[in-house]
């Protein structure tokens, strides 16, 4: 069921993203599991809140919940539009100009990845088979 503010109805799991403290505090909860990338936030919660959670209830986070598969393709997209310059050929189409214009180097154009976790390193494979310099 989906919890609202006031619902005290007790369950055995919860799968939370950014989960306010009432929604955990005070529950026999036997586990929770994080919906997100990660569970930092809910820890930073749980230190400023410690009722939020007892310390024997097991937090998970889930490791792919198909987030992976959506970055790799998002970060693809993004990665080939701005080496295509397809925002300064659009800009050209508005104006009804047409001017090649210079080509970006594969070698060149080197992508960081901050974060080399679950979903960095799907990035990271992804852009890699388009031969991307990476860091």
């Amino acid at each position: 069921r989906a919890w609202k503010s006031g619902d005290n109805d007790s369950a055995d799991y919860a799968l939370v993203w950014h989960p306010p403290v009432e929604m955990l505090a005070g529950r026999d909860l036997k586990a929770v599991f994080a919906l997100g990338a990660g569970v930092d936030s809910i820890l930073s919660k749980l230190q400023a809140h410690p009722e939020m959670l007892k310390p024997s209830v097991p937090l998970f986070r889930l490791e792919d919940t198909g987030m992976g598969e959506q970055m790799q393709e998002y970060a693809v997209s993004q990665v080939l539009h701005w080496f295509r310059r397809f925002d300064d050929y659009r800009i050209q189409q508005n104006s009804s100009h047409w001017q090649p214009l210079p080509e970006y180097h594969r070698e060149d154009f080197t992508i960081g990845i901050l974060g080399a976790g679950v979903l960095g390193s799907k990035v990271a494979q992804s852009l890699q088979t388009w031969r991307f310099p990476l860091r």
